[in-house]
């Protein structure tokens, strides 16, 4: 969505009966338009009431629960003629509201006739002037690697000389003891790390130094707000067990404790080499090992633990039980139920325990106390009613068994699904050795500290007390393809059990509950850490927000406005589907959705990408400021790497980071990047394992092997990149076009719907190594209708053989053997990439002549001076006969206000 620049806009939706709106959808708006609610033609005969939790006065507060009535106006006054009646709302206020109708008269939810939401996006400012969303260049750093704040502002400004205008920081509070960027030990302190000698780091440096960056440097800044998961060392985690899911408060996850503590000792024998006498050995290399390993757990140790008995009967106790309550005449009397034996089922025992599981013995009574043919005295009665029963309760055992067999051999596959990563698959970790710091695969749950590891019957007994119990706490991570508005740590899952999760075994999954009052310490601990982030960034990344429970952040987001109004929201949702996506961003407020470049698996989808997170046709027609509300897709900031991701040097190759990034600046929507790809650095900078800090800028001929400036990697490039991506965005070429123009080589149009100039980017993508580093394209001429002003820019990576990659021990570092080339604003015979020719129709032909493999060339194009004069008359045509109409749907408006 572009930037409007008219007066009043204003958007239209059509209400049907039973429109339940929900369903996936989302509409975006902006502040100072208004949104029209009109009634379709299942409505028109109906009393239409019509409820918005948007505020209905400019002074009022916003409040979820709080709903205001938006009353039908019509602005001809013909109380028989509904069809040009409409509610209005006047926005003011920025996030996602709710609304609802009703169609008998009522004010209340429980007579919804239709609903849905609406988001308003927030207004940016950078001092005083307007940042467009379509304009954001933002940069992730990792905060651990910036050091002391005494280092800051070399380190970041890297960022403000690449031409980046918003910096993204990694949680800035204190890390847990495994050091991942994201597995935060205190959620009210500054990073110890940020202190320089004899001055400890506080929130209010912090503050200071992002007002420097916005006052002096005109960057913005964005951090992340971490809800689902703490560090297992977090402090206030001993004294509040109850913020996790714990053996105590979710004794359901007994088994899947016991589960992970059997395959822990199992990782202990081998490091020990207590198996080798079964051909397992602690360097695991092969498929074949790990068909030992599956042997060895299948047939030998899983079975010795009988882990099925934590949800069977003891059937002799409770067919004991069942014969002392017949023998007691305990009978309930035929006719009084309509129980059957298919509907007695087994009651799991609520704190799990081995062979407690029961049936309720009122409706045992009733189905097997009964009188059996044929026999012939009272004891036979007895012994036969006892037979069926226990029978029956051996068949639902039987159940019971199947299901925790095929648990365990679920939980066997991916157990050694997880060993072939780490120690067998070429792509994988290729660990050599398994020892107690590169297990077989990672815990899932905390295990108390100091208690001996002895073995999996001591592990068992610490579930029999409360205060072992309690402290033994479910670790956190991801589960692939699983529905994300579902909790995997709840009673109806058995990711634990059958280990479905990809864990992380440094963070502890928090445990809210439904309400504040479920977790009192927990909610006022994550509010207060909400309004001291949203105090001090202007932007917010919801980490992991697709397994956040969405009321609790939906909680904290209403916070968080009340403290910064013109909040930004971004998130990373891995969800199953768009509609998915549009449930949290419409619950939440999520302004942005992070999109990569690196998802891609070759240009084609690339350039695809790039066509669908921004902007329209080249050639659509301009809109009036009266238009219909139609769905939209979520806005992008569109990455060409995030810091979660591996190099794509890695992934790809060297000669891809220029084009990718290029693609990226051509997409109509906010960019970003991770600090190290301009740099070339070739490895993934690790959020856990990455000790060393960043380099410096520093732009004087004194440059050291702690410092970088323009002739580092792609970073010149990459700000004559961003540059372009700003002029884009704030001078509204709104229009793409996205064409293939061979396997390797995409172009992007931007287009100006208003003055009609044009900037077409060319990009040789390499997602593989090029058999020759100089082949140049084979890709057809761009014809060109208009005056080549320029080339905005041409740039292309060159290889150096005399140096090779040392990864430096004081700083992270990027590829010395690389340079790039790069021109800026030169005309079309000065490029070393193309050459033009006019055929014979006048029309001008660009031959792309050396477009090897990571160059990217970007001209500029303008009207012909007879293009520019025919255009010139259509508009003077256009507006004559639309200014009537115009004049009255201004009359329209005005009345209906």
């Amino acid at each position: 969505m572009q930037e409007e620049t008219i007066s009043k806009q204003v958007r239209v939706l059509t209400l049907e009966t039973n429109g339940d709106l929900l369903s996936g959808k989302l509409y975006r708006l902006k502040k100072g338009w208004q949104m029209r609610f009109m009634l379709g033609p299942s409505l028109q005969a109906e009393d239409v009431r019509i409820f918005c939790n948007h505020p209905n006065e400019k002074r009022k507060k916003f409040s979820r629960t709080l709903y205001h009535e938006f009353l039908f106006v019509s602005p001809t006054d013909h109380r028989n003629d509904t069809c040009d009646t409409f509610a209005m709302v006047d926005l003011v206020l920025a996030g996602s509201f709710h609304f609802y109708f009703t169609i008998d008269g009522s004010d209340q939810q429980s007579s919804v006739n239709g609903q849905g939401y609406f988001l308003v996006d927030p207004t940016l400012t950078v001092g005083v002037d307007h940042l467009p969303l379509d304009c954001i260049q933002c940069q992730t750093v990792i905060s651990k690697s910036l050091g002391s704040m005494y280092h800051w502002e070399g380190r970041l400004k890297v960022a403000k000389e690449t031409g980046y205008n918003m910096i993204h920081f990694t949680p800035i509070q204190e890390l847990g003891h495994s050091n991942s960027a994201y597995s935060i030990r205190d959620q009210l302190m500054v990073n110890p790390t940020f202190s320089d000698e004899g001055k400890t780091a506080t929130f209010k440096d912090v503050l200071a130094f992002v007002r420097h960056m916005e006052d002096d440097w005109g960057v913005l800044s964005m951090t992340d707000l971490v809800y689902n998961h703490t560090s297992s060392d977090t402090p206030w985690l001993q004294a509040n067990p109850e913020c996790s899911y714990n053996l105590v408060n979710t004794s359901h996850l007994k088994p899947a404790f016991l589960m992970d503590r059997m395959l822990w000792h199992v990782t202990l024998a081998v490091a020990d080499g207590k198996l080798e006498y079964r051909g397992i050995v602690p360097t695991i290399q092969h498929e074949s090992d790990l068909q030992l390993m599956e042997k060895y757990l299948m047939d030998s140790f899983l079975p010795i633990y009988k882990l099925y008995e934590f949800y069977t009967c003891d059937v002799e106790a409770v067919v004991k039980k069942f014969k002392k309550l017949v023998q007691e005449g305990k009978v309930v009397e035929a006719g009084d139920s309509k129980l059957s034996e298919e509907s007695l089922h087994l009651i799991q025992d609520p704190e799990y325990r081995r062979l407690e599981t029961s049936v309720s013995m009122t409706d045992a009574l009733a189905v097997f106390n009964v009188d059996k043919p044929g026999v012939k005295s009272r004891d036979e009665r007895i012994k036969k009613c006892c037979e069926d029963f226990e029978n029956h309760l051996v068949k639902l055992n039987q159940v019971k068994i199947d299901a925790m067999n095929d648990h365990i051999a679920t939980a066997v596959k991916n157990f050694l699904a997880n060993i072939r990563y780490r120690f067998v698959q070429d792509d994988g970790l290729r660990l050599k050795t398994v020892t107690r710091k590169q297990p077989l695969m990672d815990r899932y749950f905390t295990f108390p500290v100091g208690v001996p590891e002895s073995s999996v019957e001591d592990d068992e007994s610490l579930m029999d007390f409360d205060d072992t119990a309690c402290i033994i706490m479910a670790h956190n991570g991801w589960v692939m393809n699983y529905d994300p508005r579902k909790n995997f740590a709840h009673s109806d899952s058995n990711v634990y059990l059958r280990r479905e999760l990809i864990v992380w075994s440094d963070s502890v999954k928090l445990r809210y509950g439904e309400s504040p009052a479920d977790c009192p310490f927990l909610w006022d601990l994550m509010l207060e850490y909400t309004r001291t982030v949203v105090n001090i960034f202007h932007a917010i990344r919801l980490d992991n927000c697709h397994s956040t429970p969405v009321h609790v952040a939906e909680f904290m987001m209403d916070a968080a406005r009340k403290v910064r109004p013109e909040l930004y929201v971004v998130a990373e949702l891995f969800t199953t589907g768009e509609s998915l996506d549009n449930l949290f961003i419409n619950h939440l407020g999520i302004t942005t959705l992070i999109r990569e470049a690196m998802s891609a698996w070759d240009s084609h989808e690339e350039g695809r990408l790039v066509h669908r997170y921004g902007g329209v046709p080249v050639g659509a027609f301009i809109q009036p400021h009266v238009q219909p509300l139609v769905p939209c897709v979520a806005h992008a900031i569109f990455y060409d790497m995030t810091h979660d991701n591996p190099s794509p040097i890695e992934k790809r190759c060297v000669y891809d980071a220029l084009p990718t990034s290029a693609l990226v600046a051509m997409a109509c929507c906010a960019s970003g990047s991770n600090r190290g790809y301009d740099e070339l650095v070739p490895h993934h900078i690790h959020v856990v394992k990455e000790k060393r800090p960043y380099t410096y800028w520093n732009n004087t001929d004194n440059c050291g092997h702690m410092d970088i400036n323009m002739a580092n990697g792609i970073i010149a490039a990459k700000r004559a990149l961003n540059d372009l991506h700003y002029e884009l965005g704030i001078q509204g070429y709104s229009q793409v076009f996205v064409d293939q123009m061979n396997v390797n080589v995409v172009a992007v149009t931007r287009h100006n719907p208003t003055n009609h100039k044009t900037v077409v980017l060319i990009a040789h993508t390499s997602f593989t190594y090029p058999p020759h580093s100089k082949e140049k394209a084979d890709v057809r001429p761009v014809i060109v209708t208009g005056n080549i002003d320029e080339v905005i820019l041409e740039a292309k990576l060159v290889h150096h053989g005399s140096h090779s990659y040392h990864e430096n021990k004081d700083v992270i570092n990027g590829l010395p053997d690389f340079s790039l080339k790069l021109k800026k604003h030169i005309q079309l015979k000065d490029s070393e990439m193309a050459t033009m020719w006019n055929d014979d129709n006048g029309k001008k032909s660009i031959g792309l002549t050396n477009l090897t493999p990571g160059s990217v060339i970007a001209f500029r194009v303008t009207l012909d001076n007879k293009s520019s004069s025919s255009i010139k008359s259509i508009k003077s045509m256009l507006q004559e006969i639309t200014q009537e109409h115009s004049a009255e749907s201004d009359d329209s408006i005005s009345r209906g206000n």
